[in-house]
C-alpha cells in the first residue's frame, strides 16, 4: 500500500480548513443582508392618510405638555401640532411595548360653537371623549391643527391653528390679535408671516385663532388649590426660545418689523423678528388714559368698576379729561390725589386697554416704567403691576417721550 507523506497530508489539511472558512464567511454575509427590525417607541402617534404618514413615525408622536392651570407639565396631557388634510382621516394610536390601541372620537366629539371667553374664536375646534375605536378623526379644510388628549380625563381636542400676535407692543394692544399670513399647505412644514409690522416698546405674545387656552376639564382637583385641565394656545418666553404659555415677550427696540413663525414637524416652532425700519413719531394728542386694577380704590369719587374686557378692579380716568399736556414732544398725563389700596395691583393704560380712535397707539404700563429715584418708597412690584404699601392719596405722573421711541416714565409721590 502506498503511504501518504506527512508533507502531503498537511497540505490537504490546510486546504480543508481554508474551504471551511470560506463557507463560514459566506454564512455571515447572508445574515448581514437581513433587514434590521423597526423599533417603535412607546407613546401616542397621530397616523393616517390625512397626515404625514400611515406608519409609526417619531415626528408624529405626541409630547407631554403644560397644564395651563398651573403652567407645569402634566404627565397625562399630550399635544401635537400637525398639518392635516381635509381628505382622508387619522387616528391616535397608542404603543406600549407590543400592545397597540387605536383611539378615535367618542360619540360626544363635536364642534364647539360657544367657546369660553379665553378659548379660540377665529377658527373652529372640536372637543369630546377619546374612545377606543377605529373611527377616524376628520377636518373640513387643509391646515395646521393642534391635537390634544388627556388620558386621565379621557378627552380629546382638535383645533384649527391660525397664528397671530397680541400685546401692548402691537397696534391693537391686548384687545385683539394681529393675524399673520399663512404659507401654502404642507404636510411637514408651514410658516406664518407679518411684514411692515409696527412693534412698539412693550410686551407681546403669539397666540392662535384669537384664544389663550382650551379647556379639557373644569372640575378635576390637581392639587395646590388648582382645579381643571387646560392646554395653552399661545407661545411666549423669547423670540428665539418659545414656550407654550410662557412669559410675555418684551420688545425693547421699537420699529417696523418682519415677524415669522415656522413650524417643522418633529422639530417644533421657530420664530424671528427682524427690524426693517424706524417708527414714525407718535402723536399722542387727545389720547385718553386711565388707571385700572384692584389697587385703584373705590373711595375715589369718579372711580367705576372696570368696564373693559380686562374686568379688573376699578378704573379712574386721568385729570384734564384724561388727555395729556405736551411740551417738546413729551406727553404728560396726571392723576392728582388718587387713592390707592395697599398691596393691590394696578396699571396705567390707554382708555379701556384698546387703541385710541385717533393718534397714538395702545399700551399698558406697570412697575417696569416706575422712576424709583423720583417716586415714594411706598411703591412696590406686584408681579409686574404697581402696588403701594400704604393706603392713601398719591399723585401719579405718566410721561411719554415721543422723540425717544415712546419711552414711558411713571412717577408716584405722596
Amino acid at each position: 500500500m502506498k503511504q501518504i507523506s506527512f508533507k502531503r497530508m498537511m497540505t490537504l489539511l490546510w486546504a480543508l480548513l481554508l474551504a471551511s472558512s470560506f463557507t463560514f464567511v459566506g454564512c455571515n454575509k447572508d445574515d448581514d443582508d437581513d433587514d434590521d427590525p423597526i423599533i417603535v417607541l412607546d407613546g401616542f402617534y397621530v397616523k393616517g392618510d390625512a397626515v404625514v404618514s400611515n406608519d409609526f413615525v417619531d415626528k408624529a408622536r405626541m409630547a407631554v405638555t403644560r397644564n395651563e392651570v398651573n403652567q407645569t407639565e402634566r404627565a397625562t396631557l399630550y399635544e401635537l401640532y400637525i398639518p392635516i388634510k381635509a381628505t382622508g382621516g387619522f387616528n391616535i394610536v397608542q404603543v406600549s411595548g407590543s400592545t397597540r390601541k387605536t383611539w378615535g372620537p367618542g360619540t360626544d366629539f363635536a364642534e364647539i360653537t360657544n367657546p369660553t371667553n379665553d378659548e379660540p374664536k377665529l377658527a373652529k375646534f372640536w372637543r369630546g371623549s377619546l374612545a377606543e375605536t377605529s373611527t377616524k378623526f376628520t377636518v373640513p379644510e387643509d391646515g395646521m391643527y393642534h391635537v390634544i388628549i388627556d388620558t386621565e380625563v379621557g378627552k380629546v381636542v382638535v383645533a384649527r391653528v391660525n397664528w397671530g400676535i397680541i400685546g401692548a407692543a402691537t397696534p391693537d394692544g391686548w384687545g385683539a390679535s394681529t393675524q399673520m399670513d399663512e404659507s401654502a399647505f404642507n404636510l411637514n412644514t408651514m410658516t406664518w408671516t407679518l411684514t411692515d409690522m409696527e412693534l412698539r416698546g412693550g410686551d407681546w405674545k403669539f397666540r392662535y385663532s384669537g384664544g389663550w387656552k382650551i379647556e379639557l376639564d373644569t372640575t378635576l382637583d390637581i392639587g395646590g388649590g388648582n382645579i381643571g385641565v387646560k392646554v395653552n394656545t399661545n407661545l411666549g418666553g423669547a423670540v428665539n426660545a418659545l414656550v407654550p404659555g410662557g412669559a410675555n415677550i418684551v420688545n425693547s427696540a421699537p420699529g417696523i418689523y418682519t415677524i415669522t413663525l415656522t413650524y417643522t414637524l418633529g422639530t417644533g416652532y421657530v420664530a424671528t423678528a427682524t427690524k426693517t425700519g424706524d417708527l414714525p413719531m407718535t402723536n399722542w394728542t387727545g389720547v385718553q388714559c386711565d388707571a385700572v386694577g384692584t389697587g385703584v380704590s373705590a373711595d375715589n369719587a369718579n372711580a367705576i368698576p372696570d368696564p373693559s374686557g380686562w374686568g379688573w378692579g376699578n378704573q379712574l380716568l386721568a385729570d384734564n379729561g384724561a388727555v395729556p399736556t405736551v411740551a417738546n414732544n413729551v406727553y404728560t398725563w396726571t392723576w392728582t390725589a388718587i387713592i390707592l389700596e395697599a398691596n393691590e395691583g394696578f396699571k396705567l393704560r390707554t382708555l379701556n386697554g384698546v387703541a385710541p380712535p385717533v393718534g397714538g397707539a395702545n399700551f399698558d404700563v406697570g412697575y417696569s416704567a416706575i422712576n424709583l429715584t423720583a417716586s415714594t418708597n411706598k411703591v412696590a412690584d406686584s408681579g409686574g403691576n404697581i402696588t403701594v404699601t400704604e393706603k392713601k392719596a398719591y399723585n401719579i405722573t405718566l410721561k411719554i417721550d415721543a422723540a425717544n421711541s415712546d419711552v414711558k416714565e411713571i412717577i408716584i409721590t405722596e
